[in-house]
């Protein structure tokens, strides 16, 4: 075989190998698996994901789960892409309601819905909603104006509360001069009874005056007819001063009802109302707190009808109407976020250890010269156990076993344990060479180390106010804390002892409680603790731990961001040794021969730092701290202000006229109060009437182009005198010919100069505008005829249609002085 066919078949025989070892290595290697139809489209989903594109995420790995419905890892990945695609469709229309839209905002949840049926938050959000979208439309149908975008985005729960809000904000502190607004009354009346006080007040305001048919004047005490001359004064105010006077106490039935009884206990426990209500406490988290408030409530408010619900969070109230909403008072100012405080605690420790060691020549510990014995060969000895023998080679001698003769030769070594001892009769052969000792070796050692370390620990507390914080880095070490043994013993019985075992925490521990000040100051009480295992001992056959720890406590108050050590040590240690033979290590200079010394020096040093961080202080409001008149020793009464007209209007002035004077003249105490005006007398002349006001379009019709062209008319207001609002205007149309591209506000109410308040809503889609347009808010009304609105429209298509308004006109008094109802008729072409 020639040398390229040998080449030839090695190279076929190699092959061959390494096909035979790639097949048995397929035999016991599984193939790889097969791609799954799904992974495309479950790459795609993730990257969708990291986007936070949910529903586009949500679909790819419906596709992937649709090829492959089995796959875990898919089902997965659609359960978790649902439930994120519904919470963000949720999210995305609380934004949207909040900003008023709540078609839009309901379409989100739905859609919210529809990705996850399962989400019973969106069925919330869309209940909600629903109901939002109700009440707004009975708002439209009973005012005829939408409300603000702000108003439509709050809901249910939130309107409430912003009503609870604008009634405490009504609760008047202890009585104070103040100026008068323009809806208070005069009443004055001489030489009447209590019933006639009443009576006439009730005449002169236009209430019914209902009386408890036990009434008895004084409760029982004889009193002496009353004159009262009120000056400029509200109606509740004016009630409440004849309830002193009379000593009688009233309450209303309805809007224009009041019922009148003696003021005495029973009374008013026959009559007084009592309401129920629920208060849901956000800012407090223990128990302990809510019973704390509840305790507060129930003495400050006189309430016997107080219950906690721990799990709500929750305390129910049963009282009179004034003791309930002085604990709705109280809870609302007691209620607070409390403080937060975050800490900065810094911990530093170094430590420092210096070494030196100096030996030279002879014997720099000392000197030890030890005397061996160490006898010679042949020197017969004796060894602790009695027993005679010879060292190194033995004597020669004859054994004889029956007819065998020979001769043996050994050597006999003492066991190490043993020591060698000589018979008292072989003292005189003992020789110095019996003797051996170790002469001491020279050293020369010259040896230094030094050693630092350093050791930063910086951890981050943050605390609520008053509630105790741990922190805790480190490890938990066990320590055997007791034993105990069974009760079971005897002969032959090894009874078991049982070791019991704790675990102490080793490391920086931390526990701080503080209280956040009004001003930024912090008062802590802290417990710091930094502790590590030093060593271990063996105690009883079970190892120990011996822990060092150093810990502080403090209690200290300090301003945000102030630095304060709580702690500062420092450790040195220094030790000098110095080993040789004494008397030689004396001597001056040859004395370094025969002696050494060592220098230690170790040093620690650790100092611990606190820096607070006022994150949130207490919320002390003027609200809180005003002072509010709360009643008599024996029952509470609330006094509130006068409710505020909208968009700063005057309340409307009572039907009644302002003043009245009744004449001096007793009347009897059964009689209704004496009219302003005796009976039959001619009425006398009341003030001129005021001119009409009307309202009308300008030009009074319209021809314009049909689809595509675009029109002007006037809102124009004549004959009006001290006109202040003409608010709302709705303006109505055809929105399938007509769409309002602009509405603005014309030169009547801004005659004298000044910029009037003007908002509009155009709902093109429903064919309707609402417009707002007063004066500004303290205004005089103005006279005169003059443009109310300029309106510019688009058509739309060709046909007869016609514009409609609707506006109520009012004075600067906030009575209504007219309406009007003008149409416009058009015609496209």
């Amino acid at each position: 075989m020639n040398p390229e066919e040998s080449w030839n078949m090695l190279f076929f025989k190699r092959l061959l190998m390494i096909a035979l070892s790639g097949a048995l290595i397929g035999l016991v290697t599984p193939l790889p698996a097969a791609d799954h139809k799904g992974d495309r489209f479950l790459i795609q989903g993730r990257a969708l994901e990291a986007k936070k594109d949910w529903d586009g995420a949500l679909d790819a790995y419906q596709k992937a789960l649709e090829a492959d419905p089995a796959d875990i890892q898919y089902q997965m990945a659609v359960e978790k892409a649902r439930f994120e695609a519904g919470q963000m469709h949720v999210e995305k229309g609380v934004k949207i309601r909040s900003q008023g839209m709540l078609g839009e905002a309901l379409i989100e949840f739905q859609r919210g819905f529809s990705v996850n049926p399962g989400s019973a938050v969106a069925v919330q959000e869309i209940r909600t909603t629903q109901e939002m979208i109700e009440r707004e439309r009975q708002r439209v149908l009973q005012t005829g104006r939408e409300s603000s975008p702000e108003d439509r985005g709050l809901t249910p729960l939130q309107q409430l509360r912003q009503d609870q809000e604008r009634q405490l904000d009504r609760l008047l502190p202890a009585p104070e001069l103040r100026p008068l607004g323009p809806s208070r009354i005069d009443f004055k009346i001489s030489n009447a009874d209590p019933k006639t006080l009443f009576n006439t007040l009730g005449k002169l305001a236009g209430i019914n005056v209902l009386w408890d048919p036990d009434y008895s004047q004084g409760g029982g005490t004889t009193i002496k007819p009353q004159s009262v001359d009120l000056q400029n004064t509200t109606l509740a105010e004016a009630l409440d001063y004849l309830s002193l006077i009379t000593r009688s106490f009233w309450k209303p039935l309805s809007a224009n009802t009041i019922f009148v009884a003696q003021d005495t206990r029973p009374k008013r426990t026959d009559f007084g109302d009592f309401v129920m209500k629920v208060f849901y406490v956000s800012n407090v988290g223990l128990p302990q707190e809510l019973t704390e408030i509840s305790n507060a409530v129930r003495t400050a408010a006189n309430l016997q009808s107080v219950v906690l619900v721990n799990a709500q969070n929750a305390i129910v109230v049963r009282g009179e109407v004034d003791q309930v909403q002085l604990a709705e008072k109280i809870i609302h100012d007691l209620d607070r976020p409390k403080a937060e405080v975050l800490m900065d605690i810094i911990v530093m420790e170094t430590s420092s250890i210096y070494t030196r060691s100096l030996a030279a020549a002879l014997s720099p510990t000392g000197l030890t010269v030890p005397g061996n014995f160490t006898p010679r060969s042949g020197l017969q000895v004796v060894n602790n156990a009695n027993t005679t023998g010879t060292t190194g080679t033995t004597t020669t001698g004859t054994t004889t076993t029956g007819t065998t003769t020979g001769t043996t030769t050994g050597t006999t070594t003492t066991a190490a344990a043993t020591s060698a001892a000589i018979p008292l009769a072989n003292l005189g052969h003992l020789a110095s060479a019996d003797w051996s000792t170790t002469l001491p070796s020279a050293l020369l050692q010259a040896v230094m180390s030094d050693a630092k370390n350093k050791v930063l620990q910086e951890p981050q507390l943050r605390s609520v106010d008053m509630v105790k914080a741990t922190l805790k880095i480190g490890e938990r070490e066990p320590y055997a804390s007791g034993s105990f043994q069974p009760g079971i013993g005897g002969v032959g019985i090894n009874p078991m002892v049982n070791t019991q075992f704790q675990f102490m925490d080793v490391g920086v521990n931390v526990d701080m409680t503080p209280k956040v000040h009004d001003n930024g100051d912090v008062s802590l009480e802290i417990d710091l603790e930094i502790s590590d295992v030093e060593q271990w001992l063996n105690l009883g056959g079970v190892q120990q731990p011996v822990v060092g720890q150093r810990k502080v406590h403090h209690n200290i108050r300090l301003r945000e961001g102030e630095v304060a050590l709580l702690g500062g040590l420092s450790k040195l240690t220094d030790s000098k040794t110095k080993t040789g033979i004494p008397g030689l290590a004396s001597l001056p200079v040859v004395g370094r021969l025969f002696s050494g010394d060592s220098v230690d020096r170790e040093r620690d040093e650790l100092m611990i730092a606190i820096v607070p961080h006022v994150i949130r202080r207490p919320e002390f409001t003027a609200e809180a701290l005003r002072t509010i008149i709360a009643g008599t020793s024996q029952n509470i009464k609330l006094n509130y202000a006068p409710l505020e007209a909208p968009d700063g209007l005057a309340p409307p002035a009572p039907a009644a006229p302002a003043a009245a004077t009744v004449p001096a003249a007793p009347v009897p105490a059964l009689q209704p109060a004496a009219p302003a005006v005796a009976p039959g007398a001619p009425p006398s002349p009341g003030p001129p009437p005021a001119a009409a006001v009307t309202a009308r379009f300008l030009p009074a019709s319209v021809e314009a182009a049909g689809a595509g062209g675009t029109f002007t008319v006037e809102v124009a207001l004549e004959g009006g005198s001290d006109v202040f609002s003409a608010s709302p205007i709705q303006i109505g149309f055809d929105p399938k010919l007509l769409s309002l591209a602009d509405v603005s506000a014309g030169g009547l109410f801004s005659k004298d100069g000044q910029q009037p308040v003007f908002s509009r809503n155009i709902m093109n889609d429903m064919g309707l505008a609402t417009i707002q347009y007063n004066r500004p808010p303290g205004a005089p009304g103005v006279s005169g005829t003059g443009t109310l609105l300029t309106l510019r429209f688009q058509t739309l298509g060709h046909g007869a249609t016609s514009i409609t308004g609707n506006l109520t006109i009012r004075n600067s008094g906030g009575r209504v002085i007219g309406s009007a109802n003008p149409q416009l008729p058009v015609n496209l072409k």
